[in-house]
């Protein structure tokens, strides 16, 4: 895939460079800091202030049981497959509009909260995507959606790629974060260092709580050791620039989130549940976005979609851990949202939820599903042209890929990611994605 690094990009953009004894980090952060801010910024593809949420919901979501056959053959077909053991009755669906073929759909009723946006016309349900050649591993699936690269292994990921692109001039140690305990494969970028923050509250430079006093002698000697000149290795440079990134980025981060409940807003903020994980995890993205930290991208993610086994209680279909995991995304992400409509920010905001696949069309005997292909899409937002998207995948034997019956694609990815880079993020979506993809009118 050919893609644009940030050197390729400023070299496109006509700058001459000479670099004598600095390794090609310590050369374009000295760069950033010679350079006029106006040159730079004249210089960067993207120059929005909208904010892109990106909800991982990492296992495999059982997308027919998300948005459900409602009627007709298709619902035929789904009650094929889906015994009374995982079938969603039709009188629980939350009904929504038909599809592109008139195939009556609902939402899970764990999504009451959804459908209550949905009505707002503003959530997009992007129905069939996948990528050709499904890969039914978790670990390379999720690879192929972190990197948008379905053939090859990428070291970098789209997200990360986008940042190296369009902000070719940032020194913002938080334009972009990850929240939780490891970062996403997405963020990994050539030149730009996104944190993981596990926890906003305990996200600082950590001294020996047992001599306070001591504690600005060390922060002190963490940083003269780090600032000093640039070192022969790369290596070492690299990860001396990590760690000044890091102690400037919980720093930021700090100052930031006290805005969150100072007053600034009005107040109080919204009750996240503190039993639900992802609503968690999205009030800290919440906290990130009061600062006003210049964060163009967030991500959050919730586990326990593969739903193997215990999918559902036994023969209470609407009962179990799938629901209990809907019922969360639905909840936490109308919280979130109520939260940046009292911060002001709901038209700034876009979110997006994907799974690295869906599940098969048949039960397996165990109240769960296993490992599928297509499923459907959300994206989120004041700014989303609401609605349902394609179609839902076919049912029909026929249709299916015959050796796991597993439903098959008609939107690509890929071109969601487009749309969201070409219409939100105002960056040349093929500079990131490697080629154009058709774009999908939901912006």
């Amino acid at each position: 895939m050919n893609k644009t690094t940030r050197r390729e990009f400023i070299k496109k953009s006509g700058f001459t460079m000479l670099t004598v004894g600095l390794s090609q980090q310590a050369f374009f952060r000295s760069m950033n800091m010679a350079a006029s801010g106006a040159l730079t910024q004249a210089a960067a593809l993207s120059a929005n202030d909208r904010i892109f949420v990106v909800v991982q919901l990492e296992g495999g979501n059982d997308g027919l049981n998300t948005v459900v056959p409602r009627g007709g053959s298709l619902r035929s077909l789904y009650e094929q497959y889906r015994k009374p053991t995982l079938r969603i009755p039709v009188a629980d669906l939350l009904p929504i509009n038909n599809d592109a073929a008139n195939n009556q759909l609902g939402f899970h009723p764990q999504w009451t909260h959804i459908k209550s946006l949905y009505d707002q016309r503003k959530v997009g349900v992007i129905q069939s995507v996948g990528y050709p050649n499904p890969n039914y591993s978790h670990f390379r699936s999720m690879d192929i959606w972190h990197t948008a690269n379905p053939v090859g292994y990428d070291t970098t990921g789209w997200l990360g790629d986008t940042l190296d692109l369009a902000e070719p001039s940032n020194t913002n140690p938080l334009i972009a974060a990850a929240i939780g305990g490891s970062l996403p494969l997405s963020f990994v970028a050539r030149e730009t260092t996104v944190p993981a923050i596990g926890n906003i509250a305990t996200y600082r430079f950590q001294t020996d709580t047992r001599y306070p006093a001591d504690a600005q002698n060390r922060i002190n000697a963490f940083i003269a050791l780090n600032q000093e000149g640039a070192p022969l290795r790369v290596l070492v440079e690299q990860i001396r620039r990590t760690n000044l990134d890091a102690f400037a980025s919980q720093e930021t981060l700090q100052a930031g989130r006290a805005r969150y409940d100072d007053g600034t807003y009005p107040q109080p903020p919204p009750t996240y549940n503190q039993a639900n994980p992802l609503a968690r995890a999205m009030q800290q993205a919440a906290q990130i976005i009061a600062g006003n930290l210049g964060t163009k991208i967030l991500h959050v993610m919730l586990g326990g979609f593969d739903t193997h086994e215990g999918q559902a209680t036994a023969n209470k279909p609407l009962e179990g851990f799938h629901a209990l995991l809907l019922g969360w995304v639905s909840e936490a992400i109308h919280t979130f949202l109520q939260d940046m409509k009292r911060m002001g920010k709901d038209d700034k905001v876009l979110l997006m939820t994907w799974s690295e696949f869906g599940r098969k069309a048949p039960e397996n005997g165990n109240y769960g599903t296993d490992h599928g292909a297509a499923a459907p899409l959300f994206v989120i937002g004041n700014s989303v042209k609401g609605g349902v998207f394609g179609e839902h995948p076919s049912l029909r034997k026929s249709d299916l890929y015959p050796d796991t019956d597993a439903m098959k694609h008609t939107i690509d990815f890929r071109q969601v990611y487009a749309t969201i880079l070409e219409k939100w993020l105002a960056v040349d979506s093929a500079e990131v994605l490697g080629r154009r993809f058709e774009l999908i009118p939901f912006l």
